[in-house]
């Protein structure tokens, strides 16, 4: 018996100083900090070994932008080749960070990286775990924008919608024309079409236009496909949002408006709306639904749902009364 060698080890000092004619770590970063180049092997092992090892105590907050700059291009360039590195790094540096009281540039790197190499959990238990000075947040820097606003798209990814709200607020109520806090913005408008929470009029001309289309999209009386055409802005991400949530923001819409005429909703009614034939993947969105809004009690057998009316108080019921009413008294005055 042997124990085999992990293909992740920390590399020794004599392979690390073979690589490099300075003994000087800081000398070293600083070189591979100003690298327009893709990082070589000798600098990849070198790289590894500092950041499975570092402590934040001996590092000078003044040259702390030197180490973050290499570990966002690290990750970024090794995130597919070795993720399992990257992983173990990420975990390091967490712990790490958690013994710090002031935002900095490495926080920034870390929640990217983060993000780059999808290690959502390890930046969400962070930020989870994480509450900085008052002071701190007060001061109206870009560090305190861009860190709030990447805290949103972890706790987003993570499904943890009230702290991606509360991040996303944060970061864009500092700087009102900030790139980051239109970007902070945008995805707030993104997460409250997917919810089926009211949408936001924004300064930003940009964001007022998604705003605008998003609610086009829920007034549509039929359900539409979403494809580029749809909308007028040139955005990657809205696109992406946009395919993944918008038949589940219209189901939703859908089934909000059928709760105030009837109290049961059949799948075959759902189906011939939104022809979604497939039940599994229809039950999967209901459940998507019933998870954020718990609307209703799905009965899977019969092939219906059940609205729930047990939290509602006097005035939504007596609303609920009038509108089917109202209904029945229109459909005798069309016989």
């Amino acid at each position: 018996m042997y124990l085999e060698k992990d293909e992740y080890d920390i590399p020794n000092e004599q392979q690390i100083y073979a690589s490099f004619q300075s003994d000087s770590d800081q000398l070293k970063l600083q070189y591979l900090a100003s690298s327009q180049s893709e990082y070589e092997n000798k600098h990849i092992v070198f790289l590894s070994k500092y950041f499975l090892e570092i402590d934040f105590k001996k590092i000078s907050i003044q040259t702390i932008n030197i180490q973050a700059i290499c570990l966002s291009k690290f990750t970024q360039e090794q995130k597919t080749h070795n993720p399992n590195i990257i992983t173990k790094i990420l975990n390091h540096i967490k712990k790490q960070l958690q013994q710090q009281n002031f935002l900095n540039e490495l926080h920034i790197a870390f929640l990217e990286s983060c993000i780059m190499s999808y290690n959502y959990k390890i930046g969400y238990q962070f930020i989870k775990s994480k509450i900085f000075l008052k002071g701190s947040l007060e001061k109206k820097s870009q560090i305190i924008i861009e860190y709030f606003y990447l805290s949103g798209l972890i706790a987003n990814a993570q499904k943890d919608f009230d702290e991606a709200f509360r991040c996303y607020k944060i970061a864009h109520k500092f700087h009102p024309t900030d790139v980051f806090t239109i970007e902070a913005q945008k995805m707030e408008s993104l997460l409250c079409f997917r919810l089926g929470l009211e949408l936001r009029n924004w300064s930003h001309p940009t964001n007022q236009l998604l705003v605008t289309n998003l609610q086009s999209i829920l007034q549509e009386k039929e359900y539409i496909l979403i494809k580029e055409s749809n909308l007028d802005i040139q955005d990657k991400d809205i696109n992406i949002c946009l395919k993944e949530w918008s038949l589940q923001a219209q189901l939703y819409q859908f089934l909000k408006n059928e709760q105030e005429l009837h109290s049961k909703v059949t799948f075959n009614l759902i189906n011939n709306h939104f022809k979604i034939q497939d039940y599994e993947y229809l039950i999967d969105l209901l459940l998507q639904i019933n998870k954020i809004h718990n609307m209703f009690l799905i009965n899977e057998e019969k092939h219906y749902i059940e609205f729930n009316y047990n939290n509602l108080n006097y005035k939504e019921i007596n609303s609920k009364l009038e509108n089917r009413f109202d209904l029945l008294k229109s459909l005798n005055n069309t016989k």
